[in-house]
């Protein structure tokens, strides 16, 4: 059961931006979703992210928490679809659903050009080192 948590609305920044992170020693560029402005305590819980639009669902890769607890980072595929809402929250709590068509400024995209030696695009059908279930 998700049981949600309703608070009075905050404003928050929201940044969506490629990033290079390295993992299984490869860097893998992949799309980082900020968020800024609340509260997002460090928890013995998991913090989730995922994006809903109708019946599509599409879980984060994975999500941190920034260490002064204002903000929280959420990962996907490079070709996400950036339709619909962000869902976050912690265990099975949500506890902030942020409507992606009022994100400003749009994706700031790496020029692959100028990205250094090799590295793995991360999208929907090569997760690259993100495979579920390995």
């Amino acid at each position: 059961m998700v049981q949600v948590t309703y608070r009075r609305p905050v404003r928050l920044q929201v940044t969506v931006e490629e990033v290079l992170r390295e993992f299984a020693k490869r860097p893998h560029l992949i799309l980082k979703i900020g968020v800024r402005g609340d509260t997002f305590p460090q928890r013995a819980l998991e913090p989730f992210a995922r994006i809903e639009a109708g019946r599509r669902v599409t879980e984060a890769l994975f999500t941190e928490v920034d260490d002064d607890e204002r903000g929280m980072r959420a990962y996907f595929a490079t070709d996400v679809r950036l339709e619909g809402n962000l869902v976050v929250g912690y265990g099975d709590e949500v506890t902030a659903v942020i409507p992606l068509g009022r994100v400003r400024g749009g994706v700031t995209r790496l020029d692959p050009e100028r990205i250094e030696g090799p590295h793995h695009r991360v999208t929907a059908k090569d997760l690259g080192a993100f495979r579920r279930g390995r």
